[in-house]
């Protein structure tokens, strides 16, 4: 199964052409490992996916917390309630953010601010 890849402002959008069952799991996380160098956010975009396995889920939660760590992150667009209820009895819906359109979650990344930037504008608060 292809993964498609698009670059658009400050994110990365994979797009799987089906489910990630048996095939696409090894290429999604090879993508997810060449991005977690990358000063960009992921956008999953699961239109076409209907089914995930347990090594997806696993590989999803782990690079939510990598690029989390790193402050990015990796958001999920146009997820079925099927996979949503997945992610629920999971508990990974706690620890993932799911939009409903991929212009929701661009301006939720461009009201981010992340540490660095707090500590720069902290500082200069105090020396004005």
């Amino acid at each position: 199964m292809k993964i498609e890849r698009q670059e658009k402002e400050k994110a990365t959008i994979l797009v799987p052409a089906g489910d990630l069952v048996y095939e696409g799991i090894d290429e999604l996380e090879t993508l997810f490992k060449e991005l977690s160098d990358d000063a960009r956010y992921v956008i999953l975009d699961l239109e076409n996916t209907r089914y995930l396995s347990a090594r997806a889920l696993g590989i999803m939660a782990f690079y939510v917390k990598l690029f989390g760590d790193k402050q990015r992150g990796l958001k999920l667009v146009h997820v079925s309630e099927h996979i949503k209820n997945l992610f629920d009895v999971t508990g990974i819906l706690k620890i993932i953010e799911i939009f409903e359109s991929e212009d929701a979650a661009f301006v939720s990344i461009g009201s981010q601010v992340g540490k660095l930037e707090k500590m720069f504008l902290w500082s200069n608060d105090c020396f004005s």
